[in-house]
């Protein structure tokens, strides 16, 4: 019989597993704007509440993909052959939902973006390798090439298994987009290696406009007017898996902090958010800051967890903000025995990234266990299976007393603002890739 969690046992493994189970076996798959994700939201408002924190769940507009058909084949000598595949988030049907015919071709990207010529493609199916664009000129320059459809070859994820992704919101209404799909490395290999020349490919989405929630706690500390801390994660998933890493992980480490702190009043408030949408491209998280206007006198630091259960790998600290508050962060975890690697950047991947924008400083945890970051990421095999709650309990133990000190602390070490070369960044990617 599992004990009662309290604030003293609220990082114990077998106390983070129940919130687990309801994330990822009793609901599962957590779509934006589907009723899964609804019922999320209202479970981790009911536990925050249940904390004794003030909540509230905020609704804001979403894609929301009701039901889609991919299909890709090869022609072989004895006719075509279907592959297993899956379409982009946000990305486009083919026209009409009918299948489209051309030549495969090959990109290897970003290298070779600068051979890519208008009209080049237009009667053809590209299979681009490495990274999609993420410069908004290289983007375009794929559009005006006017594939019939794009097929994706992600270098970090060599397995036979497809992967699940999106595309950037504001580029497909500003600039268009090819459909642009996945198919399992081991497919794209064999293609390459035995000269496949020709595909069709088809996509057929029901994809109306829907409504997702940001579920919003906190507790209002003795000095309102001070900068808060904020803690982040997302309580949404990609297609086709229940997301136990990405992010399930993350909303079981905000619960168990809840609970941590649940009978401790600090000097600042301490504000928890549960975003929706962000497999989006954190679509809950902008929705967020632009509607309380959020700068750096009512945010001074977000603490974002996103992905940080890996059983084998390396803890990854993603720092926006100045040398003095990497130290600090570095300084403090260490003393809890939590060794980390830490990459001082603006990073436009993960909910963070909204507040950075406004200015606010942030640290970003994350757990990788490849070269590509996660061998799971947005498959079927980011499940229950792939976690560990030993690992969430050696982060929670380390960063609850950093949230503490700095929570009781009125004049912390380090700016509560972005340098104004990182501000000035973050603003810049904020407008190229999200408007």
């Amino acid at each position: 019989m599992i004990a009662a969690r309290t604030p003293e046992n609220a990082f114990a493994p077998e106390n983070l597993w129940p919130d687990w189970r309801m994330l990822c076996e009793t609901i599962g798959e957590r779509r934006a704007g589907t009723a899964a994700e609804h019922r999320a939201a209202a479970f981790i408002a009911g536990q925050f509440e249940s904390a004794g924190l003030d909540v509230s769940i905020e609704p804001f507009p979403c894609a929301h993909r009701r039901s889609a058909t991919t299909e890709v084949h090869e022609r072989t000598a004895n006719g075509w052959h279907a592959l297993e595949a899956t379409s982009l988030v946000g990305a486009p049907a083919t026209p009409g939902g009918r299948a489209v015919t051309g030549k495969l071709v090959w990109v290897e990207l970003p290298e070779a973006g600068r051979r890519i010529k208008p009209g080049a493609w237009r009667d053809c199916i590209v299979a681009v390798f490495g990274s999609l664009p993420t410069e908004v000129a290289l983007h375009r320059r794929l559009v005006a090439a006017q594939p019939l459809a794009v097929v994706h070859v992600d270098e970090r994820l060599p397995f036979g298994w497809t992967k699940n992704d999106g595309v950037y919101p504001y580029w497909v209404r500003r600039y268009g987009m090819p459909p642009t799909v996945t198919v399992p490395y081991t497919d794209a290999w064999r293609w390459r290696r035995d000269g496949v020349r020709e595909l069709r490919v088809r996509v057929a989405l029901d994809q109306p406009a829907g409504e997702s929630r940001n579920v919003i706690a906190e507790w209002r500390g003795r000095q309102p007017a001070a900068p808060a801390i904020v803690l982040t994660a997302h309580h949404d998933t990609q297609c086709g898996n229940v997301g136990a890493d990405d992010n399930a992980s993350g909303v079981v480490a905000l619960l168990a902090l809840a609970r941590a702190l649940s009978k401790r009043r600090l000097e600042r408030t301490v504000r928890l958010i549960s975003f929706g949408a962000e497999e989006q491209l954190s679509v809950g998280s902008a929705a967020y800051v632009r509607r309380h206007r959020v700068t750096p006198a009512t945010a001074g630091l977000v603490i974002n967890f996103d992905s940080v259960s890996s059983p084998l790998g390396h803890w990854m600290i993603s720092v926006a903000g100045s040398p003095k508050l990497q130290r600090f962060t570095v300084a403090r975890l260490a003393a809890r025995g939590l060794d980390a690697v830490v990459q001082p950047e603006i990073t436009p991947f993960s909910d963070h990234f909204a507040f950075n924008r406004a200015g606010v400083p942030s640290l970003w945890f994350m757990r990788t266990n490849s070269s590509g970051g996660r061998w799971q990421h947005h498959s079927v095999h980011d499940n229950l299976l792939h976690v560990s709650a030993e690992e969430l309990r050696r982060l929670l133990t380390a960063v609850q007393p950093l949230i503490a000190t700095l929570g009781n602390s009125l004049r912390w070490p380090f700016p509560t603002a972005l340098p104004a070369a990182q501000h000035a960044l973050a603003r810049r990617l904020g407008r190229q890739l999200f408007g």
